[in-house]
């Protein structure tokens, strides 16, 4: 990592800790659609359907109107593995004609040809594990990232590392995704994680309520599923 951007992430993290509270909404950048502010063409939303993932219809709705509403300029995924995120995540981007760029972290990830003909323009795909890769993919980048989707290691020490290592690396306004936060290790880690971080960070909980469950002989059913947004200040 340069010098320069090593600096510019310190002096966040300085600035987190002066300011906790201040500068929520102050230097968040708006967009001007007045003269097209109803304009859609429903069928981008074809990907919701065909992406090859493991989100139920409701996660998926809720990811694309996420990066569609949000409109993040650098988009970081863990745990890519076929692509289907990142496909909803790219044709959100595209619908609205962004040039954002998207870093997506997978230790093996198995995207069909197909799909990364899709990716390839606006994504770097990273084949590592997470967290130790992250501080090569920040580099990479070179700004910090305004989204970030968590869904790679579902155990609570994988999730909470995971979630440890993004943070230095978000930008003020900035939002951390996490998938199955239904599931019980998930969400412990997800909780931890914010009480860790009290003056940072703001929970927006579950904002989505279908779940799969997984049956099992021993110790009962599982629960997985579950979009939850952490926001950062």
């Amino acid at each position: 990592m340069s010098p320069g951007i090593r600096n510019w992430f310190r002096a966040r993290t300085v600035d987190r800790v002066r300011d906790p509270v201040g500068r929520l909404q102050a230097d968040l950048q708006g967009h001007d659609v007045t003269a097209f502010a109803t304009e859609f063409d429903v069928a981008q939303l074809g990907v919701i359907a065909t992406a090859p993932m493991l989100m139920s219809r409701a996660e998926r709705l809720m990811l694309f109107s996420l990066a569609f509403g949000l409109r993040p300029r650098c988009y970081l995924e863990i745990g890519t593995f076929q692509g289907g995120s990142a496909l909803i995540v790219a044709a959100a981007l595209d619908a609205l004609g962004s040039d954002a760029r998207m870093y997506c972290v997978d230790p093996a990830p198995q995207i069909a040809p197909a799909h990364w003909a899709q990716l390839q323009q606006r994504v770097q795909l990273f084949e590592a594990t997470s967290p130790e890769i992250i501080p090569t993919v920040a580099a990479a980048a070179g700004m910090p990232f305004d989204m970030a989707l968590i869904d790679g290691d579902h155990s609570y020490k994988g999730a909470i590392r995971d979630a440890e290592a993004v943070l230095p690396y978000m930008a003020h306004g900035s939002y951390i995704i996490f998938h199955d936060g239904f599931f019980v290790e998930v969400r412990r880690a997800i909780d931890d994680f914010v009480g860790a971080h009290p003056d940072q960070l703001v929970d927006f909980g579950l904002l989505t309520r279908e779940i799969t469950i997984e049956q099992r002989p021993k110790g009962g059913p599982l629960q997985w599923g579950g979009l939850r947004v952490v926001y950062v200040r």
